[in-house]
């Protein structure tokens, strides 16, 4: 038993080393790109001469971003009766950004979550609850956010921005299917295992040897979702209330380059063009199997955004926005995380010696 933990906890490891090297290794090409092809001292310059202030309005505007999923979760837990707070709720919603942006397709973020929340006593059923309609909500909002967009800039969007239109396509499709298979797990309970047993089916025939493994995790899933179903039906202004929420949650991650925008001193498109074209952005490459959508999101702010900014300010425009919404906030919410660990556990230490005492 020791043997195979201790064999575990180093495969963990072994991921985790790989992950971040991964990370850093993208960033890397990533930026190397970027200033490959364009002026290195104009882009310094074009960022040193910016508006600090809307610059620390994005910054302010990306935090908030952050906090709003914590006020999800936080509504979630407390309606269940768990004793937590905002600011615990908050370093859930760090743990799962940065999670997130450093694993492939955005995969370490929840468990990562829901093991800090054991970690503080949340049941693991509440915590499974807190997170489905937070993903549930999160993954509609993005969806319609990404179809107005759309139908407010058809046709500036599909003759201006050359091939990435078919991942934006791609990635719309895609969010359809995850929003289809949520709301069918969670709704429709035989339709359920009627998509299961087809998946898995299919699976088998192509030989994917893992096919029974993920046919017993989606069984085991599937109650969690009809618990889900049984307190979204029980609780329906609060999940108003949480749907809303991320909607504004949304809005403000979309407007960071609008804040850039103002930050250059340009006034010429109004925050509401920003939100939409930044939400189908999101959308088409969200999807992709990259740590933080890494590349993928350079790439296509380039594309996209040209259409807004003036191209000498174009390539700058991409540092500060990515800067700000991704880098910057992979960086803090690492700090921040590690200063949670150390003062959780500078309070267990405390709470054990006052017990001794008190027993004493």
């Amino acid at each position: 038993m020791i043997i195979l933990k201790t064999k575990n906890n180093k495969k963990n490891l072994g991921k985790k080393i790989f992950n971040v090297l991964l990370f850093i290794g993208i960033a890397f090409l990533t930026f190397w790109l970027i200033f490959k092809n364009n002026d290195i001292h104009e882009i310094m310059n074009n960022v040193h001469n910016a508006n600090k202030i809307y610059l620390l309005l994005a910054i302010l505007v990306m935090f908030l971003y952050i906090f709003c999923e914590g006020v999800n979760i936080y509504r979630i837990l407390h309606n269940l009766k768990d004793k937590v707070s905002l600011v615990q709720t908050f370093k859930y919603s760090l743990v799962g950004f940065f999670f997130s942006s450093i694993t492939p397709s955005s995969t370490g973020g929840q468990p990562m979550q829901l093991y800090f929340m054991n970690k503080d006593k949340v049941s693991i059923s509440h915590s499974a609850l807190a997170l489905l309609i937070q993903l549930l909500s999160f993954q509609f909002m993005t969806l319609v956010l990404a179809l107005i967009g759309f139908a407010f800039n058809y046709d500036i969007l599909l003759h201006n921005i050359g091939n990435i239109k078919y991942l934006m396509f791609l990635g719309i499709t895609i969010n359809i299917v995850i929003q289809g298979f949520l709301i069918i797990m969670i709704f429709s309970k035989k339709l359920a295992l009627k998509l299961i047993n087809w998946i898995c089916n299919l699976l088998t025939k192509l030989h994917i040897k893992s096919a029974s493994n993920i046919k017993q995790k989606a069984l085991n899933s599937l109650e969690e979702y009809h618990d889900c179903a049984i307190y979204l039906k029980g609780n329906k202004l609060m999940i108003i209330k949480i749907f809303l929420t991320t909607l504004i949650q949304l809005s403000l991650y979309h407007s960071i380059p609008f804040f850039v925008y103002k930050a250059f001193n340009l006034n010429e498109y109004s925050i509401f063009t920003f939100i939409l074209l930044q939400a189908v952005l999101y959308i088409s490459v969200a999807s992709l199997p990259l740590p933080g959508a890494m590349g993928a999101s350079e790439g296509s702010f380039m594309i996209i955004f040209k259409l807004l900014f003036p191209a000498s300010l174009l390539g700058s425009a991409m540092i500060l926005s990515r800067g700000i919404s991704f880098y910057l906030f992979v960086f803090l919410s690492a700090i921040l995380i590690f200063g949670f660990i150390i003062f959780d556990k500078v309070k267990k230490k405390g709470k054990t010696k006052g017990e001794k005492y008190a027993n004493n």
